[in-house]
């Protein structure tokens, strides 16, 4: 199966993720750990059907504490959640092939340093969620590569209506940049 904008998301799509509690990131500590829980796409899809937040962003990186990654890939979607939720997203999940603590402790360090709490008051943020390609998501809808003998995602961004399942966006990097699945371009598809 390969994904393909305008195509139905698939069912069944389940990934592994760790909680960041965003009320407060002063109290977020990177080193602590709990156990991964399952992300069952179908449950986030069903709730988000009936909000007016109803679209779902993938953010997928080739690796969690990876300088492109960190540094220029997922911090203007962190910074910028505010017109994410304006423009109907409801959910942010950012996806690694690392494992669910390794995400997670990456993804506390970055919602430490570029969420936005005021904005999170307002009521207009999405959920955001670091999370773990535990079933191999990416690689079976083509949307991995063989990175020497081990597999990693490839950089891309995925838009899907709730209401539809339908993929409204889907931008896939084919080179060492940040150029169809940056914050910029998604926000310009909504």
């Amino acid at each position: 199966m390969t994904l393909a904008q305008g195509s139905p998301f698939p069912e069944g799509v389940k990934f592994a993720y760790i909680p960041i509690n965003t009320d407060d990131t002063r109290l977020i500590d990177p080193l602590v750990c709990q156990q991964p829980l399952p992300l069952k796409l179908d449950e986030v899809i069903g709730y988000l059907s009936t909000t007016p937040q109803h679209k779902i962003l993938i953010v997928s990186v080739p690796g969690a504490w990876t300088p492109t990654c960190g540094e220029v890939h997922v911090p203007p979607y962190l910074q910028n959640l505010a017109s994410l939720g304006a423009k109907g997203i409801g959910c942010v999940i950012v996806l690694a092939s690392n494992d669910p603590f390794v995400v997670n402790s990456w993804g506390k360090v970055l919602v430490k340093q570029f969420y936005n709490v005021e904005d999170n008051a307002k009521g207009v943020m999405p959920k955001v969620i670091f999370a773990n390609d535990v079933g191999g998501f990416s690689r079976e809808n083509g949307l991995a590569m063989d990175a020497g003998g081990f597999w990693r995602n490839k950089r891309y961004a995925v838009v899907v209506d709730a209401k539809t399942r339908n993929v409204e966006y889907l931008g896939v990097e084919t080179e060492r940049k940040v150029d169809k699945s940056g914050y910029e371009t998604v926000l310009a598809k909504l």
